[in-house]
């Protein structure tokens, strides 16, 4: 980072590397396919061994939770910018986003945990599936919901933090010329 700061005070702004045309990175697929793995099989291979010990269930849902925050936060997905993990701006973000992420969590924890711990005091409605195809119980569809939506709060604020510390250092115009600000090369 002290590297872009004295860029910046002598009047250079180097180009936003986010900017820069994607290219195949062998290195990032295999992070990107590694944090998907965890996040599908791994989770469900996960609870079956965890699913019947005290707080398993919670441990597995903060790991899918975290692989799917990583996953959604730093990947390029309909039509969002990417950010790398080498690029020095977000570098210097990590420590507010791990933390914003353990907050997340102790949530998510807490919700879960307060749902189990109710679970035995609930009508026998909210604990068993309709007997329709493909229904679930009401209390497990309830906790899907809050949980996706912590997510998506949690990965747009993050992706809101990124992009603000990127044009913090990257003011708009500071692109190469030729580089649209969606990183593509104009013909």
């Amino acid at each position: 980072m002290s590297g872009m700061a004295s860029s910046q005070a002598s009047g250079f702004v180097t180009p936003d590397p986010r900017l820069a045309p994607p290219n195949f990175s062998l290195e990032r697929f295999f992070l990107f396919t590694q944090i998907f793995l965890i996040m599908i099989p791994g989770s469900f291979a996960l609870l079956l061994s965890l699913g019947d010990d005290q707080y398993g269930i919670q441990i597995v849902a903060v790991v899918g939770y975290t692989a799917a925050i990583v996953l959604y936060t730093f990947s390029a997905n309909r039509g969002m910018p990417r950010y790398l993990f080498r690029c020095g701006v977000i570098q210097s973000q990590f420590p507010r986003i791990a933390l914003r992420h353990l907050m997340f969590v102790a949530v998510l924890f807490v919700l879960l945990t307060a749902a189990l711990q109710l679970r035995p005091l609930m009508p026998p409605l909210w604990l068993v599936a309709s007997g329709a195809p493909r229904s679930v119980p009401p209390l497990f569809m309830a906790l899907l919901i809050l949980s996706v939506c912590l997510a998506v709060a949690e990965i747009l604020t993050n992706r809101s933090l990124l992009k603000r510390a990127h044009l913090r250092t990257f003011p708009p115009g500071t692109e190469p010329p030729g580089l649209k600000p969606d990183g593509l090369s104009e013909p």
